[in-house]
């Protein structure tokens, strides 16, 4: 399984730096500043990173597929396109402040999130607290929906968003290999070297952003190994990897709370999130990555022993 890992990292080494030079020269799918009160960064940043690690996840899914047709790996796949197409057009048309239109995004974000957990529940994964199937499908499309928004909003900040994902990925796997489940495991390691490779490039200063397609997709498979794990009315199998999943969980159900109780669209951004108070404060990019993570890791390992 260690080669899955390395195949995923070095996909994503080699097309990143590709992505960033074609989207220099042609100024392709940039994230630009000019105009929009929510930007902190100064100067366009592509926002290829999540279409990197797209490519990374198939490219490697697809030597999989060549070693053994897996079916579960395969309704993954399946589900995981509609949500990082979405992702990729929001990039592509709603990514400035400017150009958003949230109705029509809150309408394709149910669609493109229910799609996939009924896709998912008919190859039996759900999230089988309750063992009925459309209670499981249902159940399922609010996990995604909410896990999915909850680490798009934590992509504010160069190397936020992605070390979360990354070390709750570390958690998932460490509970996969603990409870010997080959499956959750793989799943993880597909995903881990291709987020270790994008924070290298997405570190402070970043070079390149991972996007709604990034978020989404990260966002999308940390619900699913929730799932993964889930177990016919047992609480703890559910409060476990919300946990692993972690700090993002927790900061976008309280901003969503805030937004409406304002009565503000919950798809129109602030900066009011915990790591803006932080940078508020005047804690450096580097301090409220380290406290963030921090948190992140504790709430990590806090869920692994719930779930034990």
């Amino acid at each position: 399984m260690f080669f899955i890992f390395l195949l995923s990292l070095f996909v994503v080494i080699i097309i990143i730096p590709i992505l960033i030079k074609v989207s220099q020269k042609t100024n392709f799918l940039v994230d630009t500043p000019k105009g929009d009160a929510l930007k902190i960064h100064t100067k366009n940043i592509p926002l290829l990173g999540g279409l990197a690690m797209f490519l990374s996840v198939s490219i490697t899914m697809i030597f999989l597929f060549g070693q053994s047709l897996d079916e579960k790996l395969v309704a993954i796949f399946l589900a995981m396109l509609p949500v990082f197409l979405l992702g990729f057009y929001d990039d592509l048309k709603w990514k400035h402040i400017s150009t958003i239109k949230p109705l029509l995004k809150f309408f394709l974000l149910l669609v493109c999130t229910f799609t996939p957990s009924l896709i998912l529940s008919m190859i039996g994964i759900g999230f089988n607290f309750v063992p009925v199937f459309t209670i499981s499908v249902l159940l399922g499309f609010v996990y995604i929906f909410i896990s999915i928004n909850s680490i798009n909003y934590q992509d504010g900040m160069d190397g936020l968003a992605g070390g979360q994902v990354f070390i709750s990925l570390l958690g998932f796997a460490f509970l996969s290999f603990i409870l010997g489940n080959s499956f959750a495991l793989l799943v993880s390691l597909i995903f881990l070297g291709s987020v270790l490779a994008f924070l290298i490039f997405n570190f402070p200063p970043a070079k390149v952003f991972m996007g709604d397609s990034g978020a989404y997709s990260l966002g999308f498979i940390l619900a699913v190994l929730a799932m993964l794990f889930s177990k016919p009315f047992n609480i703890y199998s559910v409060l476990g990897p919300v946990l692993i999943i972690g700090l993002p969980i927790f900061d976008g159900v309280y901003a969503n709370i805030r937004r409406l109780v304002a009565g503000k669209s919950i798809f129109l951004g602030d900066r009011s999130h915990f790591y803006d108070k932080l940078l508020q404060k005047g804690f450096s990019t580097k301090k409220t990555l380290a406290v963030c993570y921090f948190l992140q890791i504790l709430l990590v390992l806090i869920g692994i022993v719930l779930y034990q």
